[in-house]
């Protein structure tokens, strides 16, 4: 007990130390191919940008493109009580910094609600993109940074 009480007080105190401003910039990457966390997406879809901005504890900016054509250089728009909420720190397998809870249609679409998003940010300089809308979207993406 006492050690993973050690370890928890480490990994706390070294997140610390870490500006969630420097995850500003373009992200991009692939699916997870597991069709237990995969629904309306195929194995070949891939986050082609997701560009944040403005970063912070209260929410960030971002805009999204997807190879599928499903978000268009899309704005997503943030719960902007999230950040109030305990479950902006929502923590699950690889321990996030921050968490966000974001909106978005689908372009071009005219049926159907906005899809939701949680976009979390951690430590090892890495992005995670889940997309759900009810029983037909669902997609975990993992995305590293993409150079300027």
């Amino acid at each position: 007990m006492r050690t993973y009480l050690t370890v928890t007080l480490l990994t706390l105190a070294a997140q610390g130390c870490i500006d969630i401003r420097e995850f500003e910039g373009t992200w991009a990457g692939d699916i997870v191919s597991e069709p237990a966390v995969r629904q309306g997406f195929t194995t070949e879809v891939r986050v082609e940008a997701l560009q944040l901005e403005n970063v912070d504890l209260e929410g960030l900016g971002a805009r999204l493109t997807t190879s599928d054509g499903k978000f268009k250089d899309q704005p997503l728009t943030r719960v902007n009580k999230f950040s109030n909420d305990t479950i902006a720190s929502l923590t699950f397998d690889g321990a996030p910094l921050r968490s966000y809870l974001m909106f978005a249609p689908l372009s071009g679409e005219t049926v159907g609600g906005p899809a939701m998003m949680v976009i979390s940010l951690f430590a090892d300089d890495h992005t995670e993109l889940r997309i759900l809308r009810g029983n037909d979207l669902f997609g975990v993406f993992s995305l590293t940074r993409q150079e300027e």
